[in-house]
């Protein structure tokens, strides 16, 4: 061994003599490490994505234990007249009472019953579980039953009902969509009502709302087969008279029928009566505008036969009387379909001018105003201005 590296390994050596009583006695005077202090289980952070939730605490001493015999019941094909009712039964497995706080479904439609709230160890229990599908959409229906008890390691279960509910009265259209029509335009929409009894009948059809008086022709029924069950088929046909106004309907058809269990159905009817003066758009946007700011757009009125008119003037509609609208500014001209200025005091195209101050307070709101014309029947074209004010 050379002298350099017998020196080298002799100052190593002294080194760690000389260090090892000073590590010692740091380590008698340096405080005890504390543990990490612990949160309260009711304050522990949630886990991180990707992180597996902690298990559940291990209960310390005695406890009910809320064990149903099923969690899940599916009654099948149930009429929507008819309520159905299942027992789920349960054990206190435990080896204390068994407290249970409540029991509550998803909905009005479903109504869990219990005899008590207490049960002692060993003890079976039953929740009756009803469930009413009337007002229900038909096919399958599944609503949760939610029992809360002092069951540590479950304190919250959910038993499961599911259905396939089926309708007593069936409607083919579920809506009845004219879509849009011109005006003096009428059109009729086929639809079928379909009853599961013997003899079954239609016995009245009304509208409600107002607007065009809509007429319905009744046809016979036919006995049909419909998933191996017999059942009978009326054919209606609904009719838009020719629209003598210009409206946006939004309106209801109510079918009274012979059945007892399901009287009446309801259905929605909807669709748009078209005149001849079309404005292009119908809402104008402004954006987003600063408080005391100015703003304007345009928008066109023309004619979808390609008639000229007049535009008579143009009148902002007031609005109700909590909410302080900006005065609007209007400018219209005849234009060409192509955006040229056109000849003459009278075109069947027109470009209109929109402009304001912003408040110089928050607004958020449509601004509407009449375009009047001297066409007959359409004195008033309805156009709104949508503005935001931050």
């Amino acid at each position: 061994m050379s002298f350099r590296r017998l020196t080298t390994l002799s100052g190593l050596a002294v080194s760690c003599l000389i260090a090892a009583p000073l590590m010692a006695r740091q380590a008698q005077q340096a405080p005890a490490q504390q543990p990490p202090a612990q949160l309260p289980s009711g304050d522990r952070l949630p886990p991180r994505p990707g992180q597996l939730s902690p298990a559940p605490a291990t209960p310390v001493g005695p406890c009910g234990r809320f064990t149903p015999d099923e969690k899940s019941f599916n009654f099948g094909k149930i009429l929507s007249s008819n309520s159905v009712e299942h027992v789920f039964k349960f054990k206190n497995t435990g080896d204390a009472n068994l407290v249970i706080t409540s029991a509550s479904g998803s909905c009005h439609c479903t109504v869990p019953q219990l005899a008590k709230m207490e049960y002692a160890p060993g003890e079976v229990g039953e929740i009756k579980v009803i469930f009413d599908p009337k007002g229900k959409a038909a096919g399958p229906v599944q609503q949760r039953v939610t029992v809360v008890s002092n069951d540590p390691t479950s304190p919250t279960s959910s038993l499961m009902i599911e259905a396939d509910v089926q309708p007593i009265v069936m409607v083919e259209p579920k809506l009845v969509a004219f879509n849009q029509l011109a005006k003096g335009e009428s059109r009729k929409v086929d639809m079928s009502v379909t009853g599961r009894m013997d003899g079954f009948a239609i016995t009245d059809i009304r509208f409600d709302g107002e607007g065009e008086k809509i007429k319905t022709e009744i046809g016979k029924p036919e006995q049909v087969e419909i998933n191996g069950e017999k059942m009978f088929k009326i054919p209606v046909k609904v009719i838009y008279p020719p629209a003598s106004r210009i409206e946006r309907f939004n309106r209801f058809m109510y079918i009274t029928t012979n059945d007892t269990r399901e009287k009446e159905v309801k259905i929605p009817v909807l669709g748009e009566v078209q005149g001849d003066i079309e404005a292009k758009p119908q809402r104008i946007t402004m954006g987003l505008v600063a408080r005391g700011a100015e703003f304007s757009n345009t928008a066109t009125i023309g004619s979808r036969s390609g008639k000229p008119f007049r535009i008579l003037g143009i009148k902002q509609i007031a609005t109700q009387q909590d909410r302080k609208d900006p005065q609007l500014k209007f400018e219209f001209k005849p234009i060409t379909r192509d955006g040229k200025p056109a000849a003459g005091s009278q075109s069947d195209y027109y470009n209109v001018a929109v402009s304001g101050v912003a408040p110089n307070d928050t607004f958020r709101g449509v601004i509407d105003f009449d375009v009047q014309t001297d066409v007959a029947g359409e004195e008033n074209v309805r156009v709104g201005v949508y503005l935001v004010v931050r």
